[in-house]
């Protein structure tokens, strides 16, 4: 399983100021429904990877018998099919939203 994000900033060891222990990079990523999570990106992109991509986060388990999951960035898409594939993920994410809010009141109104 994948999930389509935006980034929102980048946590890198070069940036002025920064102290790390490490050389990797995360990123500040607004998940199409609306989670807001920090993820690593994968080391063989995080020089390419820049705030504003459109992004894939790898949600696959870390193995079959696990239920952790991977949350790295493996890949930046061209801005124009990640905005079609963000814009198509959040709006089945309205939909399924305005549908259970529909449900919620018809069973409030049901009960009084």
């Amino acid at each position: 399983m994948y999930h389509i994000g935006l980034v929102q900033e980048l946590v890198s060891p070069g940036a002025k100021g920064m102290v790390s222990a490490d050389t990797s990079v995360q990123a500040v990523v607004r998940m199409w429904d609306e989670n807001l999570l920090i993820l690593g990106v994968d080391r063989r992109i995080a020089r390419k990877v820049k705030k504003g991509d459109y992004v894939l986060a790898d949600y696959t388990p870390l193995s079959p018998d696990s239920n952790h999951r991977k949350l790295v960035i493996i890949k930046a898409l061209p801005s124009e099919e990640g905005g079609r594939v963000w814009t198509e993920f959040r709006e089945e994410f309205e939909k399924r939203r305005n549908r259970a809010q529909q449900q919620q009141q018809q069973n409030y109104q049901y009960i009084r």
